[in-house]
């Protein structure tokens, strides 16, 4: 294609942007850029503690769905918490409480909250009350409870509870409900702890029977801000957890990687964006050291490849025919699927004047793709059992095509020496004082 010529001030350098063909290793349709939607977004399991069903007046040890007690594998020790029904837990708007039982770490409540970015501001709201065990005395309760919460990143929230004036020795209380406690953290990793804590002391606990209690608990997080000023070979890492606990980025691969619905991924939209990368100089810098403007045609060329966060046995970012079970899982969950190589050509015709320069900038248009792979919901049946795998991407964009620029302008100081250098060459061996003679046979 032909470049038009531009005229520029003297001593300006000019530019002339020439949009490359893009050729894509895998067939792309244009479509929009993801806008950026962060907002808040209810991020806990059974926040309600409503499952497993529970009815009636006794306390109740099954584990709760989707929360974890003492270690974050699996539910833990059966007896590390005490479940109320909403007719015996005396909440008033009739939700199912929880009773927190021992102060040691072995006997702590806990969930990973899914989905959160480390960053992202995170609220929690809950409701809480002395605990209305038969067990309890009132002279247990006469100041109140006391119990933590604590968000992984944040403050730890030293907590007490209402006293309950009314408890009568042997007889269940009625409960001193607070609605609506508040905790906001800042989350220090992907996916952080949130744990509740007893602190009541032995004495005061009947042997762990007597804890404070909380129900109704809530979460909403604001997703930090995108940015877009990591590069692509710095990607953040991964992350991996089967529902609780955090487990090696290797064994979430093993694991959907073992059948090919093993697991399917997610797109976080509000963190997938397409850009151009910083231009860089393509081939070599051409200069006019003669008496007369220079008209030539120059070829224009520029490949890119791809970069992900994930392990080689992942068979991400792709190489061609499909690698591994996780690249169809990934184009699933995809609007357009990603584009692990791609290459653009295009060809220039310029004239550069006596004593200026060309060379040609590449700006490549590139993805970011972030999301997670969990477990197939089809196939899940136990939170604790839900695998989540977090992972970056970018790769070459379909959206936007590669830029040219083919640049002129005036030498550097450096360069006008070389130009005005006398010409490599041998010496003579005559010197110039001295009479030619004849020539040799």
């Amino acid at each position: 294609m032909k470049t038009p010529h531009i005229t520029f001030r003297t001593g300006a350098v000019r530019a002339t942007v020439i949009t490359g063909a893009l050729c894509l290793g895998l067939s792309a349709l244009t479509q929009p850029s993801h806008a950026d939607a962060p907002g808040n977004e209810p991020v806990v399991i059974n926040g309600d503690f409503a499952l497993p069903a529970i009815t009636g007046s006794s306390p109740n040890s099954a584990a709760v769905r989707g929360w974890s007690v003492g270690s974050t594998s699996g539910s833990g020790t059966p007896a590390g918490v005490q479940r109320y029904s909403a007719t015996a837990s005396g909440h008033p708007g009739g939700k199912v409480a929880v009773m927190l039982r021992l102060p040691v770490a072995t006997h702590s409540f806990k969930q990973r909250l899914r989905n959160v970015r480390k960053g992202a501001q995170v609220t929690v709201t809950f409701d809480d009350s002395p605990s209305v065990a038969a067990v309890c005395t009132p002279t247990a309760l006469a100041q109140g409870q006391r119990y933590t919460v604590d968000g992984f990143g944040g403050q730890v929230l030293q907590q007490t509870t209402d006293r309950d004036p009314n408890k009568r020795v042997g007889a269940p209380g009625a409960g001193a409900w607070r609605i609506g406690q508040t905790y906001t953290f800042t989350a220090g990793e992907q996916d952080p702890l949130l744990t509740f804590t007893s602190q009541v002391p032995t004495a005061d606990n009947a042997g762990g029977s007597c804890g404070p209690m909380i129900a109704n608990v809530r979460v909403v997080q604001i997703p930090p801000s995108v940015d877009k000023s990591i590069p692509k070979n710095a990607l953040p890492p991964s992350a991996a957890f089967l529902g609780n606990d955090r487990k090696t980025v290797e064994e979430a691969v093993s694991y959907c990687i073992g059948a090919s619905d093993r697991c399917v991924f997610t797109e976080e939209t509000s963190h997938s964006y397409t850009y151009y990368e910083p231009p860089q100089i393509n081939g070599e810098t051409l200069i006019n050291c003669t008496r007369n403007a220079l008209d030539h045609t120059r070829p224009l060329t520029a490949a890119s490849g791809s970069y992900g966060t994930l392990p080689a046995s992942a068979g991400l970012p792709g190489t061609g025919p499909v690698a591994s079970n996780m690249e169809p899982q990934l184009n699933a969950g995809l609007k357009i699927p990603l584009v692990w190589k791609a290459s653009a050509n295009g060809s220039v015709k310029s004239i550069i004047q006596t004593a200026e320069v060309e060379w040609v900038e590449t700006q490549g248009g590139r993805r970011r793709t972030e999301g997670r792979f969990t477990s197939n919901p089809t196939t899940l049946t136990d939170p604790h059992s839900e695998w989540r795998l977090y992972a970056a991407f970018d790769s070459p964009s379909p959206e936007l095509s590669t830029r040219f620029y083919e640049r002129t302008g005036p030498m550097t100081i450096s360069e006008e020496q070389r130009c005005q250098s006398d010409r490599p060459t041998a010496s003579t061996p005559v010197g110039a004082g001295t009479p030619a003679g004849p020539n040799s046979p």
